[in-house]
């Protein structure tokens, strides 16, 4: 908890001592995923009937003149759509007067957590702290700057009721500058035709996603972008479902055209987490065994005209090179592999969807005598 300036304990939501509440809070990892209380209710009727736990996280950074708005509006829906929820605020290292606005609301609201982080550590972090500590059934995320709407919320838990385990929202309409909408439509479509997830918008601020789903996500960098990718690399169905998108009225944008570089390195890194994790050979090796086949055959190719009297110096140097470095690129690979096995236990190799034990461990049980 080095990287945290403070959590705010929560205060008691079902009656619970405070000193219960701040200690739910360190422990809730050793807490097993909420079961549904009525297997045949959707999970809207249960969120409506309190017999499920909503949780919306919420990451910001200089968000002050949006926060009260945010968490008002935010606030008449849950207590409408789900009477037993959560809000968990993450400020990612705010300079301005964001966090006194939030201790405001703490203080007045007992479902309200803040965390606050020493510095900016970026979105994907802020994200990680708040999925590490929801308690919810179903799990909400949401930007702060009120571009997504709050009242979509109930909109997208109806589409997780059709049998996915996350929905993320689409901004068809989107209500941003040309210089971003272009560069995300392109990412968009990269990512969808790579990993044939057939969604539109995998970077919208507003998901809604099934607890479970939450609790398995590995968050650090800007892999935030990538949430749909990760879950559906582990087995979990995704969806996506329209939203409304309204211009930015406070407050500036966070990123800006740096993020067109780091989102190809973003999504090079997705594809290694994603599909070579655990096998970096099967990566490394494929574009090592590349670069030494394109080296042999400009070698083959150089010597030849040597032969025939024609000297290629550039060729030969740079049959040299794809050699050296296709050689280098599989022992990176060789590396990799080694560091796979050496994190082997550190690491989840799958994520479960359900898991029946046997209710009897003598074969006399089993017979009945």
């Amino acid at each position: 908890m080095s990287d945290l300036a403070r959590i705010a304990p929560r205060e008691p939501l079902r009656g619970r001592s405070p000193e219960a509440a701040t200690v739910s809070i360190d422990l809730v990892d050793l807490r097993d995923t909420p079961a549904d209380a009525d297997a045949s209710a959707s999970l809207a009727e249960s969120l409506h009937n309190g017999t499920a736990m909503l949780s919306v996280v919420i990451a910001l950074l200089n968000e002050e003149e949006n926060l009260d708005d945010l968490y008002a509006r935010l606030k008449a829906v849950l207590c409408h759509m789900a009477p037993v929820h959560e809000i968990l605020f993450v400020d990612d290292g705010s300079r301005d007067q964001s966090h006194c606005r939030l201790m405001r609301i703490w203080r007045s609201d007992p479902t309200v957590t803040v965390i606050r982080f020493r510095r900016n550590f970026g979105k994907a972090a802020a994200l990680s702290a708040g999925f590490d500590r929801v308690r919810g059934d179903v799990v909400a995320m949401i930007d702060a700057d009120l571009q997504d709407q709050p009242e979509e919320l109930p909109k997208l838990v109806a589409k997780l009721d059709e049998g996915y385990d996350l929905v993320t929202g689409w901004k068809k309409n989107r209500k941003d500058p040309l210089s971003k909408r272009v560069p995300s439509r392109v990412f968009n479509r990269t990512v969808s035709a790579y990993f044939k997830i057939r969604i539109h918008d995998f970077n919208c601020g507003l998901k809604v996603m099934r607890g479970d789903v939450a609790r398995s996500l590995r968050l650090y960098g800007e892999m935030h972008r990538f949430i749909p990718v990760m879950a559906a690399t582990s087995g979990f169905t995704v969806g996506e479902c329209e939203v409304v998108h309204k211009p930015r009225l406070h407050g500036a944008s966070k990123y800006g055209a740096r993020r067109l570089l780091t989102g190809g390195y973003d999504f090079l890194a997705s594809i290694l987490l994603t599909r070579f994790y655990q096998k970096p050979l099967h990566f490394f090796g494929t574009l090592g065994l590349m670069m030494l086949l394109a080296g042999t055959a400009l070698g083959g190719y150089t010597v030849i005209q040597m032969m025939l009297g024609v000297s290629h110096h550039v060729l030969g140097a740079l049959s040299s090179i794809l050699l050296v470095a296709g050689v280098q690129v599989i022992c990176t690979g060789l590396i990799g592999e080694m560091v796979a096995h050496a994190s082997y236990h550190n690491t989840p190799r799958y994520v479960l969807s359900e898991l029946h034990r046997a209710r009897s461990t003598t074969q006399d049980e089993v017979v009945g005598v």
